[in-house]
């Protein structure tokens, strides 16, 4: 990818007839391949993270001898690993023998996508698989996960009654991280985005 970006700064990216003068044309190489290396950079450390949390889990788990409820949640989160660099990988699709403008906006759609992607991710898919651990846990008849919500008498309606108010409750906490660590990890560096995005607009008029 890095290769690929590179080539195309050197030899394609910006049309120098369009731009003021070669100074400016380098400057904008120079900013657009910073911005969009790190942006790449953190959507790539972002996504590896989760490799040692379902470790994590799985350790855990083992030591608290919830094999089964740690097997399922770590294979969890590698599919939501692998998820996350399919999406990612739609960077790869960008045509990049564009000029930079055009590259630089079909980069920012594809954030956008993978953005509400995630988001999509945290307001339904996390809530739902919180919900199917407590299911998990009653149809194995677990006798210390959560062992104060269920026990040889809880029924699944009621299983599913207080696993439901838990979801309800990870909904808005997974919403509230995913807003506070996209603007965290995200935040500036997209906003750096938009700002060569309309420079470069704005000196092509």
């Amino acid at each position: 990818m890095e290769k690929s970006i590179e080539k195309i700064w050197n030899e394609s990216f910006i049309n120098e007839q369009s731009l003021v003068a070669p100074k400016i044309n380098d400057l904008y190489n120079q900013k657009s391949k910073s911005i969009i290396s790190r942006i790449k950079r953190t959507y790539e450390i972002d996504n590896k993270g989760l490799i040692p949390i379902a470790v994590l889990v799985l350790i855990t788990s083992i030591i608290f001898s919830q094999y089964i409820i740690g097997v399922y949640g770590a294979s969890l989160i590698i599919g939501l690993y692998f998820f996350n660099r399919n999406l990612l990988n739609r960077f790869n699709t960008i045509d990049i023998k564009s000029d930079n403008l055009t590259y630089l906006k079909n980069y920012r759609k594809i954030i956008d996508y993978v953005s509400k992607a995630t988001k999509n991710l945290f307001m339904y898919i996390i809530p739902l698989v919180v919900l199917s651990i407590f299911i998990l846990g009653y149809f194995i008849k677990d006798t210390s996960f959560l062992a104060r919500f269920i026990s040889k008498d809880t029924t699944l309606i009621e299983i599913l009654g207080i696993g439901v108010t838990v979801v309800f409750i990870i909904f808005a906490i997974a919403m509230t991280v995913f807003k506070i660590s996209t603007k965290i990890l995200y935040g500036t560096l997209i906003s750096k985005l938009d700002d060569i995005i309309k420079e470069i607009e704005e000196l092509k008029q």
